[in-house]
């Protein structure tokens, strides 16, 4: 099999895995007080000591784990001008202002508190806030301070993720490598390093970066998106890729793409043995019935009845997909031929039509 050239991963599976932020609604430990009432009480003491540090803390502090973050705004602002020294509170403030796009107080915050306490965290959250606001490049020195004053996890995958999104795939290979020997097991830092070798055209190095991402994680579903768009780009990997896909199908039964990934592997991800068509047709066909929004599922299902001579069902399955994409020019196509080879000349015409039309506007 003639192996796939250019496949366009999505990027943007990859960039960005959740960065942590403020606001996780945490459930209450059992026996605790009902969160009405220890509102109240919160509620009452910060208005009876509005001087209170404490109480103006605490408040905010149960907003925050209630994921109300404007409510906890103000009561961190008060805590934070009542005792400016306090770094939780301030970083709280910071994560605060970034969730809720207050960006320019909050660079303002972080900078007055790096200048107090000059720490890896506040230099990776001030790049956190220059990212957020479009400036990849300041974000990108911030992030490589951050990593270079203390080489966490965390800190190595901003880098690298930051640098992803620059397209500097050789140095983000570079931050990933580098990331990976020091955090072995980060199944995410090894889908990083996946994404830059892929880009730098190390495609056979970018497949066995997913393996090891999708072996230390099974449950994780990013390094079988991205293997699952790699069908057919590393033949010889084929069996592998497909039995990684076959794994986590099984485990997710109900996952749409992780049904229609396994297909495809199977139909065109290998050289040999010769596929299972009654098997891909199969899960193709959960494929779409469990998402029927996939339009690529819809395409592929009636390309595969198309190859079968099934044109009335391919027929259906390709107008499903075609309705969903109007712009999906290889649906139109199909349909033209499946319309010509029913008889159907005036409708064949009219799709050849708008493929040509389609086809015309890429570049």
């Amino acid at each position: 099999m003639v192996a796939r050239v250019g496949v366009l991963l999505p990027l943007a599976l990859l960039v960005v895995a959740a960065r942590a932020g403020a606001g996780t609604q945490q459930p209450a430990p059992p026996g605790a007080t009902p969160p009405a009432a220890l509102e109240q009480q919160l509620v009452e003491a910060a208005r009876h000591t509005p001087d209170s540090f404490d109480a103006q803390y605490q408040l905010a502090s149960y907003y925050l784990q209630q994921g109300k973050l404007q409510a906890a705004l103000p009561h961190l602002r008060r805590a934070r001008a009542i005792d400016p020294t306090n770094y939780p509170s301030g970083h709280d403030l910071a994560l605060a202002l970034l969730e809720l796009k207050q960006l320019d107080e909050a660079r303002t915050l972080v900078l007055q508190m790096i200048a107090q306490h000059d720490t890896a965290e506040l230099h990776n959250l001030l790049a956190n806030v220059s990212e957020r606001g479009g400036n990849l490049i300041a974000a990108a020195e911030e992030y490589q301070r951050a990593a270079h004053m203390d080489p966490t996890e965390p800190h190595m995958f901003d880098w690298g993720d930051n640098l992803l999104q620059l397209h500097a795939y050789d140095e983000a290979a570079q931050v990933f490598t580098a990331g990976v020997e020091r955090h072995p097991d980060s199944a995410r830092l090894h889908v990083g390093l996946g994404i830059a070798q892929y880009s730098r055209g190390a495609h056979e190095d970018a497949v066995r970066s997913f393996f090891r991402a999708a072996d230390l994680a099974p449950s994780d579903p990013r390094p079988y998106q991205f293997l699952g768009e790699m069908y057919g780009v590393v033949p010889a990997l084929g069996g592998e890729i497909s039995e990684r896909l076959a794994r986590f199908a099984k485990a997710h039964p109900r996952n749409a793409l992780a049904q229609f990934h396994y297909a495809m592997s199977l139909w065109k991800g290998q050289a040999e043995p010769p596929p299972d068509l009654r098997q891909v047709e199969t899960l193709l066909r959960r494929a779409v019935t469990l998402d029927r929004t996939l339009a690529k599922g819809f395409l592929e299902l009636g390309i595969l009845l198309s190859d079968s001579r099934r044109y009335a069902d391919a027929i259906h399955q390709l107008q499903t997909a075609a309705r969903l994409e109007p712009d999906l020019a290889q649906a139109h196509y199909r349909l033209a031929q499946a319309y010509q080879r029913t008889g159907q000349k005036t409708l064949a015409d009219k799709e050849l039509e708008i493929f040509e039309r389609l086809s015309a506007r890429t570049p």
